[in-house]
């Protein structure tokens, strides 16, 4: 039998990791990047096909700015419309990273500065008219994306120009909610507006201007009224973000701004905060390619279909960047990978022209051009929240690919090409990855050091990888610990080189009722899927594997967009069923599926529901209820007096159902704690989030 346990994530905890406390955050190197492989290769055809030509498509872009208070105006822009230049800016500001062309470089100085060209007297950088302005729309939320856009050119370039565009703007926005009555929560659409918080937080750390901190904090108090949640109280009392009271995409944004309010305090509580969130959303809410959001926000189970929107990928991404900056916690740095090497290339077409708005699990990609062309307008026929957005998803790999902390640099991202590193007061160091990955699990690392100063480097290893075999110039290294950091102490020179062998075993990932308990298959961090391009049967035929058997073969094509993995499956009852990675699939506008019938696969991560921890029932019988794990469970509950169990009061064994009645003891004030476990097979799983406790009043009606 095989027992698995699910642990929570305690916010005593978080900060915790590898044995040790993190002291201090890690920081983001300056990093020239040359990545070559599928993500090299998808990053230069999104620049050549859709960053380059993006401005002379769609003028609007600008001219929206410049005619707001023209007749007639630009034609009645939607809300979020001041966002399409700032969003644009941030991912094609960081793709200067990946090129030696200059013509990136010389094209979006020549677009900041036209940027610049439309700010008003007092400030203003939006496209809404002088009596609107900051007050109302998501006014506050492009102004966002364009301070954030402003001060990331600056900081690349030391354009004193764009920092000072960002302040005046900074500034417009303090005096129109510092010096008066008015609030930010006041501008309304809170989860969107409040995100400003976050840019504010980025500019008083580079100005020291009080001002911007004074209104951060304002606008913390106004969390404690906003219908979108308390950001900051909740995650303190532990409630799981899907739980918040309006649990949108756009918050992730907002709760960035914890990790600047906690840089500029050293507050721990802002931390925790972050980082309570982060785990939680990861627990519940993503789904088996990475990406994050149901119907544009969390609902508490990463199974339930609805829109996969790309803007809450991104932001997802954005925001776990921030979280493994505070936490050297290596499995966020996994979930920054699968979501890249998955969901971002699956939303972005091979051939880098078009994006999608929403990348489901099993279905079709559909450019998001088409899904929601009623943003488009004269000017902009291209334009949305995610064409804008989508290619931030591979250049902020900038801001991840290497980090850097006082003992020593991090690298976590892997894949053919160099990345080079200008570290605090110990140069630039490089590291050529010469590999396959993540198409095979063999990484050589050649270490070229900034300085001859002894340095300690941490090299990721993912979490699935359970059995690593590490060498450091050709000598066998201690076992490599799954899910931490592989720390290597020395005076490095150049030549060094640290090899790593990945376990790309095939494993799997069960699913609950909504995609009829069917399974994902992973090959390392790649989900494999089912694709009509390349099988002859349709989705509804795919036959059923056997995760014991399961012996993949890899087989060649001559498709126009060639698949990083491409593997033929032995399957049950011998029908010829070929998986590709989900990245590829759907590529030619076919259906593909991601879950798929799996014999023998672990049972799904289940959850106790009612009576939740802290609930009071009236004497009788007391209703248990908890999710499901498979067609074939069967469950077991114990009820006890503490939550070790070391009493057991009562126990129901090979229940069926996913509810159960339990009569405590008349006549008694008692608090109880009752588990689940269940057995799939050579599975016994116990419920993610168990034990619960309820306390029984006889004297309640």
């Amino acid at each position: 039998m095989f027992r698995i346990v699910h642990r929570c994530v305690l916010i005593s905890m978080l900060l915790l990791f590898a044995g040790r406390v993190l002291a201090e955050e890690l920081e983001i190197p300056h990093t020239t990047l040359r990545l070559q492989g599928e993500v090299g290769a998808r990053t230069e055809a999104v620049l050549k096909h859709w960053v380059m030509p993006m401005p002379d498509a769609n003028p609007a872009v600008l001219e929206m700015f410049r005619i707001r208070d023209r007749e007639p105006a630009y034609q009645k822009p939607v809300p979020w419309a001041g966002e399409f230049i700032g969003k644009y800016l941030q991912s094609a500001i960081q793709l200067i990273q990946f090129t030696d062309d200059p013509a990136l470089k010389e094209q979006v100085a020549d677009i900041v500065k036209e940027l610049l060209s439309t700010q008003s007297p007092e400030g203003y950088l939006g496209p809404f008219r002088k009596d609107e302005r900051l007050l109302s729309h998501w006014d506050l939320w492009g102004h966002y994306h364009v301070l954030y856009a402003l001060h990331a050119w600056y900081a690349l370039t030391g354009d004193e120009a764009a920092l000072a565009g960002a302040t005046k703007a900074a500034d417009l926005i303090c005096d129109t909610y510092l010096d008066g009555d008015r609030r930010i929560f006041d501008a309304g659409s809170h989860e969107m507006n409040m995100a400003i918080m976050h840019a504010l937080g980025i500019l008083y750390r580079e100005t020291g201007n009080e001002r911007y901190h004074q209104l951060m904090k304002e606008i913390e108090k106004d969390w404690e009224k906003a219908p979108a949640g308390d950001y900051l109280r909740t995650a303190l009392d532990g409630v799981p973000f899907y739980k918040t009271p309006k649990p949108r995409w756009e918050s992730l944004h907002c709760m960035q701004g914890l990790g600047e309010l906690y840089r500029i305090s050293g507050d721990e509580r802002y931390r925790e905060a972050l980082l309570h969130h982060w785990y939680s959303i990861h627990e519940t809410d993503i789904h088996n390619a990475g990406s994050f959001s149901t119907g544009e926000g969390a609902v508490g189970n990463p199974f339930k279909p609805g829109a996969i929107e790309t803007c809450c990928t991104v932001a997802w991404i954005a925001y776990s960047v921030d979280a493994l900056r505070l936490s050297a916690d290596s499995t966020i740095a996994d979930a920054i990978e699968l979501a890249t090497l998955n969901t971002v290339l699956g939303y972005e077409h091979p051939s880098g022209r078009w994006c999608t708005y929403n990348t489901p699990m099993d279905g079709k990609r559909e450019a998001s051009a088409h899904s929601i062309v009623f943003q488009s307008r004269e000017g902009t026929p291209e334009l949305n929240c995610c064409s804008v957005n989508g290619a931030r998803g591979l250049s902020i790999i900038a801001d991840w690919g290497v980090l850097e902390g006082e003992d020593g640099i991090y690298l976590n991202y892997y894949g053919p090409g160099t990345m080079a590193a200008a570290t605090k007061g110990h140069g630039t160091w490089t590291f050529t990855e010469e590999t396959n990955y993540p198409s095979e699990g063999a990484i050589k690392i050649h270490v070229t050091p900034g300085s001859d100063a002894e340095r300690t480097l941490y090299f990721r290893i993912p979490a699935w990888s359970k059995k690593t075999h590490a060498f450091l110039n050709g000598t066998a290294l201690d076992t490599a610990p799954a899910g931490a950091y592989l720390a290597i102490t020395r005076r490095w020179s150049e030549g060094d080189m640290v090899t790593l062998n990945l376990d790309m075993s095939i494993r799997s990932l069960s699913g609950d009722g909504f995609v009829d308990y069917n399974s994902s298959l992973y090959q390392g961090p790649l989900l494999l899927a089912y694709d009509q391009k390349f099988n002859a049967l349709d989705p509804a035929a795919v036959p059923r594997m056997d995760l014991k058997s399961i012996a993949p073969k890899p087989v060649a094509t001559d498709a126009r967009f060639k698949p990083m993995v491409l593997l033929e499956m032995n399957t049950v009852d011998g029908t010829p069923l070929i998986l590709t990675d989900y990245a590829t699939a759907g590529a030619h506008g076919t259906f593909y599926r991601s879950w798929l019938p799996v014999d023998n696969a672990p049972p799904v991560a289940f959850h106790q529901q009612r009576p939740a921890t802290g609930t009071v029932q009236s004497p009788g019988e007391v209703y248990l209820q908890w999710s499901g794990a498979g067609k074939n469970a069967r469950y077991r509950v114990r009820v006890g007096t503490d939550p070790a169990m070391s009493t057991v009061l009562y126990t129901a064994e090979a229940l069926e159902e996913t509810t159960h009645f339990y009569s405590p003891p008349a006549g008694e004030k008692a608090t109880y704690f009752w588990d689940v476990t269940t057995t799939v097979g050579d599975y016994v799983v116990d419920s993610v989030n168990g034990p619960f406790s309820f306390a029984v009043d006889p004297e309640r009606p």
